[in-house]
């Protein structure tokens, strides 16, 4: 009874320290919040400069890049009128320019105006891209210049030709080279040195007032010797900014099409060594000589993506069609069984011709081709084809055909160097399935 009493006990004094601990870690979490809160805002400032600025399209001029091209540079404006104007402010609050007190009335509103214009037209933008289909390019080009005259009433409203502002005029002229050509970059170089020197001139002659901004500057307003300096150092500056730009755009579109080649190279070369390793395995997993033939024209169809193969056997002194695959686009109505037997004689066509000098062919025109059995072609259409010959230590066991409507286009120059590697190795999967049914005693 002793040892009974104490159990209830024991349980309770074993529950109260367990509750304990409970306390500090409440305080730790509560202490863990403003890290916790700091870390999610360090990563929001970090990541949030990423998604605006972040490239995410390609060089290349399919609708849907230049989309995301067009997308880009309209999250860039979202970003830099919003900056010009805090960097506005900045330098009128520091004392920098014209104004009775920081932060004038007067700064306030003609920034305020224009930054508020530009980002409402940037809004028209980003909706008339995502509901509305048009001329990309065009629409694009009228956006540049569009910022080139907001960019002005910039430079006009913090001095003119004393302006330090005129760097705002880079950004449309490299987008030009960017999202268009670099001959559209050379073309934005000339319109904003026109709208530039407009701007200048009309200044210079009264028509418009000059606008005392940063003071430190006003003295050279009216020296013509600083207004021509300025007028070649920008008209160079321009010309230099869409000439280096257009430069690398060309580079890195010749780079960018220099890997796009090699990567489809790479992926022929992949896609060969894949259709050859099937043909290759193709003895292990099928017995007869029936299977094999059939296994290597599906192959033949599938990876090179033609409307049928033809699969000639020599038998004899002909060639017999022993095979035709169609590749599964190819409606079922279309599929008509053939029965082609063709002499071994160099005039009886290409296909006896591939068989007897062991010669591929690849014909882009059928109709005008001067080899073409007309008998032949009534019977398999004229559609463009390739012919290969199948070949084992330099003996010729048949030929394989391949052909697609002019639809799908005609057989390529690398497509035909393909099927001429199939077909080499073809003939020695030919030849091994032939001597595997010899071997096991079957006619």
């Amino acid at each position: 009874m002793p040892s009974e009493e104490k159990e209830p006990h024991q349980a309770a004094e074993k529950q109260a320290p367990g509750d304990e601990p409970n306390s500090p870690n409440l305080l730790h979490s509560a202490a863990a919040i403003p890290g916790v809160l700091l870390a999610g805002t360090r990563d929001l400032a970090l990541n949030l400069p990423k998604k605006f600025f972040e490239i995410d399209f390609d060089l290349s001029d399919s609708w849907e890049e230049l989309k995301k091209k067009v997308a880009w540079i309209i999250r860039i404006r979202f970003v830099v009128n919003p900056a010009v104007f805090l960097l506005m402010l900045v330098t009128n609050w520091q004392g920098l320019t014209k104004g009775a007190t920081s932060l004038s009335r007067e700064t306030l509103l003609s920034t305020a105006l224009v930054t508020a214009f530009s980002i409402g037209l940037n809004t028209i933008y980003f909706w008339a891209l995502k509901h509305k289909k048009f001329e990309l390019r065009k629409f694009v080009f009228l956006q540049l210049l569009l910022d080139v005259i907001i960019f002005s009433a910039y430079v006009w409203r913090t001095g003119g030709v004393t302006s330090p502002f005129c760097f705002l005029y880079f950004p449309p002229i490299i987008a030009a080279n960017i999202l268009h050509s670099p001959r559209s970059g050379m073309v934005m170089a000339g319109f904003t040195a026109l709208v530039w020197g407009l701007v200048v001139i009309l200044e210079s002659t009264g028509v418009i007032p000059h606008v005392s901004y940063f003071v430190a500057l006003d003295q050279f307003a009216q020296r013509t010797s600083y207004i021509v300096l300025m007028a070649l150092v920008n008209l160079f500056a321009f010309a230099v900014v869409a000439g280096a730009s257009g430069f690398l755009m060309r580079t890195v579109s010749l780079k960018e099409k220099e890997l796009k080649e090699s990567r489809l190279l790479e992926e022929r070369k992949a896609k060969l060594f894949a259709m050859l390793y099937q043909v290759n395995e193709v003895l292990w997993h099928h017995q007869t000589l029936d299977e094999v033939l059939d296994r290597i024209c599906d192959v033949l169809v599938t990876d090179m993506n033609v409307d049928r193969a033809l699969m000639y056997i020599i038998e004899g002194k002909e060639l017999k069609l022993r095979r035709l695959a169609y590749h599964q686009r190819v409606p079922s109505s279309a599929h008509k069984p053939l029965r082609v037997s063709i002499p071994l004689d160099p005039q009886a066509g290409l296909t006896a011709l591939c068989a007897v000098e062991d010669r591929a062919s690849n014909v882009t025109d059928p109709s005008s081709h001067e080899g073409i059995n007309l008998e032949l072609a009534k019977q398999i259409g004229l559609n463009p084809f390739a012919l290969a010959p199948m070949t084992f230590r330099g003996r010729v066991l048949g030929v394989l055909g391949i052909d697609r409507s002019a639809d799908f286009a005609a057989i390529g120059e690398d497509e035909f160097n393909v099927l001429k590697l199939f077909a080499r190795q073809a003939g020695q999967t030919l030849a091994a399935a032939v001597d595997n049914r010899r071997g096991s005693g079957l006619t």
